[in-house]
């Protein structure tokens, strides 16, 4: 007699993450399409430096997914040289900084992919010859300078773990969400209208400032004039892709077990935390500020992380295409 066994635990637990995840995209699509602004910097000063202050301490307890022990101090090192050209007023420190996102983003592939010193180098050279043409193209300048802390780190990434998760899975849930995070965009830049009667606070269009350059780069892209109907659009897809970003990483507690550390570091980031939400309560402009090089620090540290896990669905794919030939 042959018995039937249901699904594991593990994948039951996948499934209601999976569905949860599904609730957390149409509520943050739902919330931005009211309130665009409200949305986006309540969450990016809320959620935001919980993301950021429980991920970089889940990341420090697996070593930064990287092959070397040390490797971290270069990642330490970069965002504290990319912080300074936000810091200081200067076109040299600027220049660094665009340099010093491009350069660690193909370096960190090096950490992942190699130990010699001989495949190291080869990867510092190509950081640099990347590094160096964000000062000399355009392209690479809004590349790295302005996508790949953001929107990229928000949603492209974001979009690579899920797309993972639904391949090792294979279960409709996972699909289905992925399905659903890829229209998500879709719907706030064309499927729906903020209300006629919305108008953000200059309070909102002042907190939202620092992200103007971000805005003025995407805009004309999505085909929107620099208008109103333009902004409100951009701003209902930030709130979206910000909010389901952080909200993401906290439906997942459970799986990833970034919670599962020592009583006087889980109190350390509590207390970092309700200072960190306190700052932009007080004056938002100065939380992103004083915040700024834990948020550029979190996406830095995870960059071997995103080769990694880009490395691994390569392979999961592969592993599927040889096992239906």
């Amino acid at each position: 007699m042959s018995t039937k066994t249901g699904p594991s635990v593990a994948a039951v637990e996948a499934d209601l993450v999976n569905y949860l995840n599904i609730i957390l995209m149409v509520i943050s699509v739902a919330i931005a399409a009211y309130l665009p602004f409200e949305t986006f910097l309540i969450a990016y000063a809320v959620l935001g430096p919980l993301h950021y202050l429980t991920e970089i301490s889940w990341l420090h307890d697996r070593g930064y997914f990287t092959t070397g022990s040390r490797d971290w101090i270069w990642l330490i090192g970069a965002t504290l040289i990319t912080a300074l050209g936000f810091f200081i007023p200067s076109a040299a420190l600027a220049a660094l900084t665009t340099f010093s996102i491009a350069f660690t983003f193909i370096i960190s592939a090096g950490m992942v992919f190699t130990r010699s010193i001989r495949g190291r180098t080869l990867f510092a050279l190509g950081g640099a010859v990347a590094g160096g043409l964000t000062l000399a193209w355009g392209p690479f300048l809004a590349l790295f300078a302005i996508l790949l802390p953001t929107l990229i780190h928000v949603y492209i990434f974001t979009g690579i773990f899920i797309l993972y998760g639904a391949l090792k899975g294979r279960s409709f849930s996972g699909v289905l969400s992925l399905l659903i995070f890829i229209a998500a965009p879709i719907v706030c830049l064309y499927g729906i209208d903020t209300p006629s009667s919305y108008e953000p606070s200059p309070y909102m269009l002042n907190a939202s400032s620092p992200f103007e350059g971000l805005r003025a780069l995407m805009i004309p892209l999505f085909g929107f004039s620099e208008d109103r109907s333009g902004v409100l659009a951009f701003m209902r897809l930030m709130g979206f892709a910000y909010s389901y970003h952080y909200l993401n990483w906290l439906s997942k507690t459970r799986i990833i077990n970034w919670h599962r550390v020592s009583r006087t570091r889980i109190t350390a980031i509590g207390v970092l935390y309700v200072a960190s939400v306190a700052l932009y309560a007080v004056n938002y402009q100065l939380g992103f500020i004083v915040l700024l090089t834990l948020s550029l620090g979190h996406v830095l540290l995870e960059f071997p992380l995103n080769f990694k896990t880009i490395a691994s669905l390569v392979s999961a794919g592969v592993s599927s295409v040889t096992k239906k030939a």
